[in-house]
């Protein structure tokens, strides 16, 4: 067991230390203890996070689940504990900084930069000028505009000329603006999400497994997990829900009874395993282990795989199903 650089100033917090000290995994437990790079007001620093930083971070999490005016919200231990992992793993949280040198690092407090009002001395009036000037004599309804007969054929052509040369002009088109796709993390979820559009994709990050968007919303209504909501560099933040890696088989299990999985442990380790519901009228290649219709089957020659009357489920057992669907359901699966 990694012992983590953490002090517990209540009783609550001693649990939620003990619950650390047992799941923390080394990378979460090197974070904790040696800190993560931050940069803040253009400077490199490091962040470390506290129990005490964590409380403030839980207490705000459960006001945005209270009701509005609620006075009272009650959470359970898993989902606290949850928060707990995602608190000291998340790198964008911001806990207690400091300089490369190990000095708490205090922003400098901004100038206020004050000036002082301009004192205007008054001018003393100008005096009127005496003079009258030949113009001083005509008031505005002396001076008439040119009547059209004064245009000569020159200037009409002109004119002609000025119209054509106006309808040429192109009205200059907007620049385009590129839509935000998100930070780095969330495109590359949203890439594995596109491979897969119907499926639930589970993506591991640090010692959880997490879920975004729709589908997030989809599992915490039917799982009953605490559904939360995480920024991930777009405007408005994104729903998510997230398990422990050590409790990751039996969510896997839950959510296979309805709904495609797709896996990313990371790049170069993925798994697909199809919903239970798609077996219901599939055969399965016993050498292979692909699942197949009875329609591509009815495409080779030979006999075609009849299945059992409906009242006698037909037991299948590893040699006849995906490894991945065996390793969750055990070493039976019966199929009605």
């Amino acid at each position: 067991m990694i012992k983590l650089n953490l002090i517990a100033q209540d009783e609550q917090e001693e649990r939620i230390l003990a619950y650390l000290q047992e799941n923390a995994s080394e990378t979460l437990a090197d974070k904790i203890n040696n800190g993560t790079p931050f940069e803040k007001d253009g400077k490199p620093l490091i962040n470390k996070k506290t129990l005490a930083g964590f409380t403030d971070y839980a207490y705000e999490e459960a006001r945005k689940l209270a009701r509005k005016n609620a006075k009272v919200m009650i959470i359970d231990d898993p989902t606290v504990y949850g928060w707990a992992i995602h608190y000291f793993e998340e790198d964008s949280i911001e806990g207690t900084l400091y300089t490369i040198d190990g000095e708490e690092y205090k922003p400098m407090p901004k100038k206020v930069v004050t000036t002082k009002p301009v004192t205007v001395k008054p001018q003393p009036p100008k005096q009127q000028s005496l003079q009258f000037s030949l113009f001083d004599k005509f008031d505005e309804n002396d001076v008439k505009a040119p009547t059209n007969d004064c245009l000569s054929a020159e200037s009409a052509e002109m004119t002609g000329d000025t119209k054509e040369e106006t309808t040429s002009v192109k009205t200059p088109t907007k620049p385009v603006v590129e839509e935000n796709k998100g930070n780095d993390m969330y495109q590359k979820y949203m890439s594995y999400q596109a491979e897969h559009k119907i499926a639930i994709v589970a993506y591991r990050l640090g010692d959880f497994y997490e879920v975004f968007g729709d589908n997030a919303v989809t599992l915490g209504n039917e799982l009953s997990l605490t559904i939360t909501s995480r920024d991930v560099g777009l405007k408005d933040r994104v729903p998510m829900i997230g398990f422990p890696y050590h409790a990751a088989e039996r969510y896997f299990a839950k959510i296979v009874k309805k709904h495609d999985l797709y896996i990313i442990e990371n790049e170069r380790d993925t798994q697909f395993i199809p919903s239970l519901l798609h077996i219901d009228n599939r055969l399965i290649d016993q050498d292979t282990g692909e699942i197949l219709s009875e329609e591509e089957m009815r495409e080779f020659d030979g006999d075609i795989y009849e299945p059992q009357g409906i009242d006698e489920p037909e037991t299948v057992t590893k040699q006849s199903i995906p490894n991945e669907i065996f390793a969750l359901f055990g070493n039976k699966v019966e199929v009605r």
